[in-house]
């Protein structure tokens, strides 16, 4: 079986949020190794897409939740195998299991530039991670989001709008990768308040719904912003790493967690 060299710990109530930068390809013996980590189907997956710049990423994505989860359990990078939820989300397989797999779980979402792995035991947990330089789809807000965070945004300064947008999306995006079901919940059935610094505010459109879930967003460079819902209020440690290169620690400030209590429910609209 295979032995790292030492297994970092993962305390009950920690979140490992890991950072990958990546460019658009790489070094082609470095990709070599990494091809030789992934599995057949894996392989005919990146195949699939059209441009390379998007091949790297997905070869990057692979070999990172392989490596990374290798610092968790005495499993070999190429002998993780995942298994699909019922709406597609992957999960550790773990056949027979071992004591370190029990309850450990990941989430993982990538962009332009950075993909970013979270990875934690026994709680329940989604993550994302958007481009900011990009062009925010400010038409997209009043079709598919709250009425409330509609009117929060409109009542910005056009030229603070895009970073709330991002805000609203990953925070969002964070919360329905949580849940496990993707799209299956409409995006206006759960709105952020977000007006005050340092403050995410968080309520359902079902008053018996349960909103205790935790949510935390970070900054981790200029071009890149990252928001994590938890099932727990969990402490993050973030390190960066460039597969089978190097790993270090982190320090990246919270910009935003959740206020102590949820707000009321959604009104109806």
């Amino acid at each position: 079986m295979y032995r790292a060299a030492s297994l970092l710990p993962l305390p009950a109530g920690d979140i490992h949020l890991w950072l990958c930068p990546h460019g658009d390809s790489g070094d082609p013996a470095l990709d070599a190794s990494y091809h030789a980590l992934l599995t057949p189907q894996e392989l005919r997956q990146k195949d699939r897409f059209h441009f390379a710049r998007d091949r790297h990423r997905y070869l990057m994505t692979r070999v990172l939740v392989r490596t990374i989860l290798s610092r968790y359990a005495p499993i070999a990078p190429h002998d993780w195998r995942f298994a699909n939820g019922p709406f597609g989300r992957p999960r550790i397989d773990a056949d027979p299991v071992i004591e370190e797999t029990r309850g450990l779980d990941f989430n993982l979402s990538h962009t332009a530039g950075l993909i970013v792995l979270a990875i934690a035991r026994d709680i329940e947990l989604g993550v994302d991670v958007e481009n900011i330089r990009r062009a925010a789809v400010l038409e997209a807000v009043d079709h598919f989001f709250a009425p409330a965070e509609a009117r929060s945004l409109d009542a910005l300064p056009t030229a603070l709008q895009p970073h709330r947008f991002f805000e609203l999306w990953t925070l969002k995006e964070s919360y329905i990768k949580a849940r496990g079901m993707g799209l299956q919940i409409p995006l206006d059935s759960f709105a952020f308040a977000l007006d005050s610094p340092g403050d995410v505010g968080f309520a359902l459109a079902d008053p018996h719904g349960n909103a205790s879930w935790h949510f935390q967003q970070l900054q981790p460079t200029p071009d890149h912003m990252v928001a994590l819902c938890s099932s727990t209020d969990a402490r993050i440690v973030c390190r960066e790493t460039s597969p089978l290169q190097w790993e270090r620690s982190l320090e990246v400030r919270t910009t935003r967690a959740s206020k102590i209590s949820p707000l009321s429910p959604i009104p109806p609209s």
